[in-house]
């Protein structure tokens, strides 16, 4: 039976068929992150898509770098960075600073991108981000070829024209953000759609 022909009769049969590929780096989707470390005079930014939180009490999160660039040294020297969520707006900023390497020029003023101060650490934050995270380094450990970095929240800033309640930091415009999606394997830039649900809440329509 030829490959077409098996294709036929599972869709006629509605049996899903799947490719296998192997142990394969994708998923998605991935945020957009511009990750700084430094100082407000000597500060370097490098573009992440492999960030997760990690844990509640404290919040921290995690992210991954690579050994062979400037960026994991310069973490690993600062023990601080901070995490700052590109929207769309901003994507071929994003880009520039996730393909260019710090040891050779100055993301800063090569992209145009602002420094701004953060509260408790030396490394700055970015303006034209509307969500950014200062982080203490608390853990660093070699994956393969990558630093995984994990880092200790201290300071959460949001834009406050993001917000539809001020006072609540979980109260951000997702429209209104328009965050910068990165669909790892596939590498395509993305946005977000529609909302469709909401968490912790739509799945008790299958309870019995």
């Amino acid at each position: 039976m030829t490959i077409s022909l098996i294709y036929l009769y599972l869709h006629y049969k509605n049996i899903i068929m799947k490719t296998t590929f192997g142990p394969q780096k994708i998923m998605f989707p991935c945020p957009a992150t511009l990750v700084v470390t430094g100082t407000m005079e000597d500060a370097n930014i490098v573009t992440i898509a492999w960030v997760s939180l990690l844990t509640s009490l404290p919040p921290s999160l995690g992210i991954s770098v690579g050994q062979r660039g400037f960026s994991g040294e310069a973490i690993k020297k600062n023990r601080n960075f901070t995490v700052n969520i590109a929207t769309v707006d901003i994507m071929k900023e994003a880009d520039f600073c996730g393909i260019t390497s710090g040891k050779d020029l100055d993301k800063f003023k090569e992209s145009g991108l602002t420094k701004m101060p953060s509260k408790h650490i030396e490394s700055p934050i970015i303006k034209e981000c509307p969500l950014n995270l200062e982080c203490k380094l608390v853990d660093w450990q070699i994956v393969g070829r990558t630093n995984h970095f994990i880092g200790e929240i201290l300071e959460t800033h949001i834009d406050t024209d993001k917000l539809k309640d001020v006072n609540k930091y979980g109260s951000i415009d997702i429209e209104v953000f328009n965050p910068l999606i990165y669909i790892g394997g596939v590498r395509e830039y993305r946005k977000v759609g529609e909302k469709v649900g909401d968490p912790y809440s739509i799945g008790n329509q299958l309870k019995k």
